[in-house]
């Protein structure tokens, strides 16, 4: 039998890992009898370090599944609530397992949005001087919007291959698909609402409209390209349903807008799989009309949305007169900033209006704005990090458009030249979301944006189409 020195290193190395195990098992045994949540948190975290360092990709299904099911879980006491912090610590100890693979190969990977995310956190360095404040807050503020940035780039240095990507693509629709019927049950036992809108948190009814939007933009892109199939017109049909049970009216018309735009991307080559999927969407669209009760007296006067909508989006607190719309709040936000040329530009300071997890305080601004509702992405960045920050953002936006419409062109792959497709859908989404609500500091949405957009880019940088 002929020795090689590698199967003594791997023995070695099984050997650790599994003294390794047996160590932890024992420690979380001893702390779930000491019944101490901090404890049992820190034994669980020894755990995961070990899966990550042995399998660094598991590390992003179990981040998946914490962010559809730990603040559930969390809600209804099952678990403690340290378990909320759970994908900052995989990403805590991914990055120094990235860390080492990248100091021992000395080659980082560059993607196109390294100049604007630089330029952000530069900017938001100088608006921490300008404003005086504390730089603590400043790092929280940057965690709220960069956390799952910093994902996107550990997916791409870590250069998983495309069966990992096509894996988790199809953990992620299982997931999504999990949701409606969970609504449905949750439906039956509190009534329509954000009170039953799937496994994530409570009062998240933001996420019924924007999960919707991701499903829908993910199976036209699988009808299109991958496979014709009524599966996916089905799946549609299912996430009309989701956002109903939700009762968010903002979905007809972010759906609507979303539709044309996927109709102008397919363009005149696909008219006979566009004509036979009309039907199915007019009728979600006028189910939703229908089921809606805020919606419902559209079908009597053709212009109520209108209406309904200048209203709704512009109303004002009657007590104080405070922004208690999104408009109203985006207008609100123009008023505040223009003031004072340095806070128009660099804001009042990552952070500043935000209310902290780790600190237990709010933002030193946050009661101070008059704005009671409609802290969406837009209002809530300009007013952290001025209209500078905005504009790298969405910066980032059309750069992340580019890559997905390259790929979507050139990759011969059916599955991903639909990926990428669907992604196109997902940023337009993302984009005219971004006065709707804090979509980025979600860590669902979050997570499905940036991982995506690493799987896109990553996907066509292997395929040498970048």
């Amino acid at each position: 039998m002929q020795f090689r020195i590698e199967d003594c290193l791997n023995q070695s190395k099984m050997t650790y890992y599994l003294v390794h195990a047996l160590l932890i098992g024992a420690l979380i045994g001893f702390f779930i009898v000491q019944n101490n949540p901090f404890l049992i948190f820190f034994a669980f975290f020894l755990s995961i370090r070990l899966l990550i360092f042995y399998n660094p990709n598991t590390s992003f299904y179990i981040i998946l599944l914490s962010v559809f099911f730990i603040d559930w879980l969390r809600d209804m006491n099952l678990i403690s609530s340290q378990f909320t912090l759970l994908p900052d610590v995989i990403l805590a100890v991914l990055a120094i397992k990235v860390l080492l693979l990248k100091v021992r190969d000395r080659k980082l990977v560059r993607t196109p949005i390294d100049i604007p995310i630089l330029l952000y956190l530069f900017f938001g360095i100088v608006s921490t001087l300008i404003n005086g404040q504390h730089p603590i807050t400043t790092l929280v503020g940057f965690r709220f919007d960069l956390k799952y940035v910093f994902m996107f780039y550990l997916i791409v240095q870590l250069g998983p291959d495309g069966r990992f990507f096509k894996r988790m693509f199809v953990f992620l629709v299982v997931l999504l698909l999990v949701q409606v019927p969970v609504a449905v049950v949750k439906y039956f036992i509190y009534g329509q609402g954000e009170q039953a809108i799937g496994t994530y948190a409570y009062q998240t009814g933001i996420l019924s409209t924007v999960l919707p939007l991701v499903a829908i933009s993910i199976f036209i892109g699988l009808y299109f390209y991958h496979k014709t199939s009524v599966y996916y017109i089905v799946g549609c049909l299912l996430f009309f349903l989701f956002s109903i049970i939700g009762g968010k009216r903002g979905f007809l018309f972010f759906a609507i807008a979303l539709t044309l735009f996927l109709g102008w991307q397919v363009g005149l080559k696909n008219l006979v799989k566009v004509y036979i999927l009309a039907p199915f969407f007019i009728f979600g669209f006028a189910a939703t009309i229908y089921l809606v009760p805020d919606l419902r007296p559209a079908f009597e006067d053709p212009l109520y949305l209108i209406n309904w909508s200048v209203s709704y989006e512009t109303m004002q607190s009657k007590d104080d007169g405070a922004a208690a719309g999104r408009t109203a709040a985006f207008m609100k936000t123009n008023e505040i900033l223009i003031k004072n040329i340095s806070t128009l530009l660099v804001g009042f300071g990552p952070g500043s209006i935000s209310q902290s997890f780790f600190q237990k305080y709010k933002g030193r601004l946050e009661d101070k704005i008059p704005i009671v509702y409609g802290r969406s992405q837009w209002v809530t960045m300009s007013l952290e990090e001025g209209y500078i920050g905005v504009g790298l953002f969405i910066w980032s936006f059309v750069l992340f458009f580019k890559v997905a419409n390259a790929v979507h062109e050139k990759i011969e792959d059916s599955f991903f030249k639909a990926i990428a497709f669907g992604f196109k859908g997902i940023v337009f989404s993302f984009l005219i979301c971004m006065n709707y609500g804090v979509i980025f500091r979600m860590d669902v949405s979050g997570f499905i944006f940036w991982f995506l957009a690493a799987a896109v880019f990553s996907i066509g940088k292997q395929n040498h189409l970048l």
